[in-house]
């Protein structure tokens, strides 16, 4: 909707901005946050899990709550393109065909859309001309309300009757007859995909999710979940697609497990500095007594760890749709720097100081420690416990577990919610 609103922006609406339509998309999804954060502050019993996992729903809460403040680029949320509700499921929706790859309305979009105003009662949703139909009204109304919004900068008075019509058409926690029959047709239109959803249904999986959710966090859930669930469910003999998720979950684990081991090494730094008032030479670190037994430690388990995903790397190309992705520069790039770091304590802080700069230069930002003859830890980056960090396995980066059940609850199909707060 955010994007077929974008794209009806009036023409003297057009050259307000430099990216007019990007301005139009971000506006009317600041509009359609704020309606329904109002709808569920003014009845939380009916609609208590309106604002469920929306990003930006408690800084909108905020803005209503201090005088019912504008939203837009200095009180909302930062980088919205990207953390905003279009930008959470943009990569999702261009896969399936919803937006384009410029996020423009995709054919899938469009029939998700129509298949939405059926279930609201607006015929005539994306009819070009604008004859009297109650869809093209009802968009008309959102698409000028969206304009001057942008353009001059214009909030509706709390008493205009859009926020309700824009919460509850729009609202988030109600799924209608044809809009969740075109959403699980669309899942399902590829095949591993398709069988992922599948395997993630099994009543096994399920029960190992419910675990779980309730023992630990995210890392933790989605690493049960596809080590306890997933593998032991593929049939790699029967399903074609199965030899596809198979490679994909061994190589996702044995990154992790290595990349928590570089982590806990680089943490174990940050503890160092900290213990010492934010100061200290590279010998000293690598010495000390605390540090040092989790350095050696590391340092042991490296070598399997790496061995194990340099193992894997060598079965991409058997697996032409991993291959596509180009994962082995990357992947191979991380074992050799891994089999490196384990040759001593030393040679792994080199490594991890090493990792920790080219992570940071590409997105422009600093170091968190400041290098020379001693090191400077930089404010706001310390590590307080009282001992250092574990060299344990966890998992550093999600692998969308429960974001999938959270899909599959709203579209009926694994006879469960997930209670998470905001994305």
């Amino acid at each position: 909707m955010a994007s077929v609103v974008a794209e009806r922006l009036p023409p003297q609406a057009q050259g307000v901005q430099e990216n007019a339509w990007q301005a139009a998309r971000l506006g009317f999804e600041r509009l359609f946050v704020s309606a329904v954060v109002r709808q569920q502050l003014s009845q939380p019993a009916e609609r208590g899990r309106a604002t469920r996992r929306l990003p930006g729903s408690s800084l909108a809460r905020r803005a209503l709550r201090a005088g019912d403040e504008p939203l837009g680029r200095s009180n909302f949320l930062k980088g919205q393109a990207v953390n905003g509700p279009y930008g959470v499921l943009a990569r999702l929706a261009r896969h399936l065909n919803i937006v384009d790859e410029d996020d423009r309305l995709g054919r899938s979009g469009e029939e998700l859309l129509l298949a939405w105003a059926v279930d609201e009662g607006l015929p005539g949703l994306l009819d070009e001309d604008k004859g009297g139909s109650p869809g093209r009204q009802w968009l008309d109304r959102f698409v000028q309300t969206t304009a001057s919004h942008v353009a001059e900068a214009r909030w509706m008075r709390p008493g205009w009757s859009g926020w309700q019509d824009l919460a509850g058409r729009l609202r988030p926690d109600k799924v209608g007859r044809e809009e969740r029959r075109v959403l699980r047709n669309l899942l399902n239109g590829d095949a591993i995909r398709a069988r992922c959803l599948e395997l993630l249904c099994e009543p096994q999986v399920v029960s190992l999710f419910r675990s779980a959710r309730d023992s630990g966090g995210r890392g933790n859930q989605d690493r049960t979940v596809l080590l306890e669930g997933i593998l032991p469910s593929l049939f790699v003999g029967e399903h074609k697609e199965d030899r596809v998720i198979e490679l994909t979950v061994h190589l996702a684990d044995a990154y992790e497990e290595v990349a928590s081991l570089l982590e806990a090494a680089f943490n174990g730094l940050l503890w160092g500095l900290t213990h010492r008032g934010g100061q200290a030479e590279p010998a000293e670190l690598e010495a000390d007594v605390h540090l040092l037994p989790v350095f050696r430690s590391i340092c042991q388990q490296l070598p399997p760890s790496a061995r194990r995903l340099q193992y894997l790397v060598v079965k991409i190309p058997s697996v032409p749709q991993v291959q596509d992705l180009n994962p082995i520069p990357p992947l191979d790039g991380l074992a050799s720097q891994a089999l490196s770091a384990a040759e001593s304590p030393a040679r792994l802080i080199e490594t991890v100081i090493s990792r920790h700069r080219d992570v940071q230069n590409p997105k422009r930002k600093g170091m968190w420690i400041e290098l020379g003859e001693r090191w400077t830890l930089l404010p706001g980056f310390g590590w307080a416990a009282d001992a250092p960090p574990k060299p344990e396995v966890v998992y550093l980066h999600t692998f969308r577990v429960p974001n999938a059940y959270s899909f599959l609850g709203e579209l009926g199909l694994a006879g469960m919610e997930v209670p998470d707060g905001e994305a």
